[in-house]
C-alpha cells in the first residue's frame, strides 16, 4: 500500500494530468508560450496553472513541509521538501508532442522518501516509497516494476537529454555520438523524469544527462533506486538530488556507461 505522501502527489499529479491533457491540443499562442533563460528554455501558461495546483494540494494536507517547484514557488519548512516539475517537457508539451510528464518528489533530511512521475497521455503512473518498491499504476491496475537485466551497452537502449545551453557549449554532443557508436540505440525524449520512469520499468536500460535541476530528477531518481537500478553522477560519484547531472542504470551497465562517459583524454 502506498504512503499518504504518494498517494498526496498520486491525487495532484492526475488533476494536474487532466488539466495538460485538455490543454494540449491548444493552439501555442493560447498555450502562452515564453522563453525564461534563453530560446530552448520554454514555459507555458499550463506550468504555472500545474504548479498552483499542485503546491496548493500539498500545503493545504502537509503546511509544515518546504516547498521546491521549478516555476519558483518556495516555501521553506521541517525536514520534508517537495520538490516538484508541473510539466517536465514542457517543449513537447508547447508543440502538441504527447510526452511530458508531472513529476512530485519528498525529501526528507536530504534523501529521497517518495515520488511519483505521472506521464498522463498514457496514463501511466509510476511511484515509489523508500524501502518498498517502485509500481507503475494505470487507472485501477497496478503492478511491481524492475529494470532490465541487459548486462552490456552493446545490447541496451539507452536515452539522453540536450541542455539548454547546448547552441552555446555543444554539450554532451560527443557523448551521444559516443553511445550511438556503441547501443542498440539512443532515444532523446525531452523529459528527463520520463527517461528515469523507462528506465525504472526496464524500458531502457540507462539514461544520463549534464545540466539538469533537482526537480528534473528527484521522483525519477527514487523509481530507479526501488526498481533495482543505479543511479550516480556520470562520473560515477554518490548521487544526491542536487546534483546537476545524472546517470541512471539498471545497475548492470552502470560502469560500462561510466566508462564511456568519461572525458576524452
Amino acid at each position: 500500500m502506498a504512503s499518504e505522501f504518494v498517494e498526496a502527489a498520486s491525487e495532484a499529479a492526475l488533476k494536474v494530468g487532466e488539466l495538460l491533457l485538455a490543454m494540449l491540443p491548444e493552439a501555442r499562442t493560447s498555450k502562452e508560450i515564453r522563453t525564461k533563460r534563453n530560446p530552448t528554455d520554454l514555459v507555458t501558461r499550463a506550468d504555472r496553472m500545474s504548479e498552483d495546483l499542485i503546491v496548493g494540494l500539498l500545503r493545504e494536507r502537509f503546511p509544515d513541509h518546504g516547498i521546491f517547484a521549478e516555476e519558483g514557488t518556495q516555501h521553506p519548512g521541517t525536514d520534508y521538501r517537495w520538490i516538484i516539475d508541473p510539466v517536465d517537457g514542457t517543449t513537447n508539451f508547447a508543440h502538441g508532442v504527447p510526452i511530458f510528464c508531472v513529476s512530485i518528489g519528498l525529501e526528507h533530511r536530504g534523501r529521497m522518501l517518495a515520488g511519483v512521475v505521472y506521464h498522463p497521455p498514457m496514463d501511466e503512473l509510476f511511484w515509489a516509497d523508500r524501502g518498498h518498491g517502485a509500481f507503475l499504476r494505470r487507472g485501477s491496475t497496478e503492478q511491481r516494476i524492475q529494470v532490465s537485466d541487459v548486462d552490456r551497452v552493446a545490447q541496451s537502449v539507452v536515452a539522453t537529454g540536450l541542455p539548454y545551453d547546448i547552441r552555446e557549449s555543444g554539450a554532451n554532443i560527443a557523448n551521444i555520438g559516443k553511445l550511438c557508436r556503441a547501443a542498440i540505440e539512443v532515444r532523446i525524449l525531452g523529459a528527463a523524469a520520463v527517461h528515469l520512469a523507462y528506465v525504472a520499468a526496464g524500458r531502457v536500460e540507462a539514461f544520463w544527462e549534464p545540466a539538469l535541476n533537482a526537480w528534473d530528477i528527484a521522483a525519477g531518481a527514487l523509481l530507479v533506486e526501488e526498481a533495482g537500478g543505479r543511479i550516480t553522477h556520470v562520473s560515477g560519484t554518490p548521487f544526491h538530488v542536487d546534483c546537476h547531472d545524472v546517470l541512471a542504470t539498471n545497475g548492470r551497465v552502470h560502469a560500462e556507461m561510466v566508462a564511456l562517459l568519461a572525458p576524452s583524454v
